[in-house]
This record gives C-alpha cells, structure tokens and sequence, in this order.
C-alpha cells in the first residue's frame, strides 16, 4: 500500500463530524511555533503534510501567508474547504510529498511540518529535512514535530524492523509506518544543520533547524 492511498484511505473513513468536532475544539492561540515565527518576522509558511488543515488555519489566523500540501487528495480537499469557509485563501495548497515537495529553492520563510516525518522510515526523514530545508530561503527554518511512542502504538499490531521503524499489519493501522523517536534519533536526524531542540517530553519534540547556520542554544 502506498503512503497516498493509506492516508486516503484514512482521511476519508473519518466522518465530517469528527472533523468538524476536531476544527471547533483545536486552540489556535499562539504556542511556541507561533511565537518562534513571529520572533523572526517571519511571514510565508509552509505546512507541510496539512492534514485537514486545522494548523494551516492557526497560522492563517495568526497572520501569517500560508500555503502548503498533502500526500493525500482528500486531506488537500478537506484543507481548502476549511480555509475557504473561514475566509482564508486556499487555493495555494495541493497534493505534495516531503521528498518530493514540487516547491522552488528558497520559496518559503519557513516550513511547519507536524506529526509527518515520524510516519516515514527513519532513512528516509534525512532526505525530507533535506527537501524542507531546500525550500526556505537562507536564514529560513524548518520546524517539526517527531513523536516517541505510546500505548495505544504499542498495542495496535505491528512489526518492528532493524531501523526501529513500526510497520503496522492489522487495526485501523494497517499500511501505516511509524518511527518512534528518542533524543538520540532526533540529533541523527538534525547532523550537519542548524537546529536547536525547542521542547522535548515522553511524548515528542519539537525540533527547529535553521539553513545557513546554526541557532544559539
């Protein structure tokens, strides 16, 4: 199964009132990707792997230019018409994949990219950080988010290989790849640019990186 039809294939088994739930409940005060991207004045972003947009419309809400893509067709679908309804623009967000983003070199002050590189091979999340950093300007950023695991990963069915990638085969999880990440993986990740860790907990971090030098501790 491909990432494009496992995500397809998510997006469109959730109903319209959980998105809907989701959408209302989401806070879209400012957090600390917020107020990073304010501190450097920065003003085009790029959500990369939207989802159902609901962290595109923070952004948007929090004044900043926001276009951005999905590996899934219906999460794109279900971004613009979010947007849309909300009186933001949408019509810059379209089907894209964080190896192969489509975007021009340095398009972008920055890129947001939430829960996305964790769902690939640990191999491949170097050559996405290579792409995302391709596509913002000098002095731009790229921040993501990577998760550790938890009890619910643990227990749906899956098989772990020797990367420690979890290749999931049965449950609502079928198809899907997750890396669970530890500090360890995170600095693997980030050698040989420009980051700084911004938060780190049990559940995650929260890593920025910087093309063209390193961020001060």
């Amino acid at each position: 199964m491909s990432k494009s039809s496992f995500w397809d294939r998510s997006w469109n088994s959730i109903s319209g009132d959980r998105v809907l739930s989701y959408v209302e409940q989401f806070d879209y005060s400012a957090d600390e990707i917020i107020r990073f991207l304010r501190e450097r004045e920065f003003r085009s972003i790029c959500d990369a792997g939207c989802g159902c947009g609901v962290y595109a419309l923070k952004l948007a809400a929090n004044g900043f230019s926001v276009s951005g893509f999905d590996v899934s067709e219906s999460a794109v679908a279900l971004t613009k018409k979010l947007l849309s309804e909300k009186g933001y623009p949408a019509e810059a967000f379209r089907t894209g994949d964080v190896l192969a983003t489509g975007c021009a070199d340095g398009q972008f002050d920055a890129v947001v990219s939430r829960d996305v590189i964790d769902h690939m091979p640990i191999k491949q999340g170097a050559a996405a950080v290579a792409e995302l950093l391709r596509i913002v300007r000098p002095g731009g950023c790229v921040l993501l988010t990577l998760d550790g695991t938890d009890a619910e990963y643990e227990s749906e069915r899956h098989t772990v290989n020797e990367d420690g990638d979890y290749i999931f085969t049965g449950g609502k999880w079928n198809g899907m790849i997750f890396h669970p990440y530890s500090q360890n993986d995170v600095e693997k990740l980030t050698q040989g640019h420009g980051s700084r860790l911004l938060s780190a907990s049990e559940s995650g971090f929260l890593v920025a990186l910087e093309k063209g030098k390193f961020l001060p501790a």
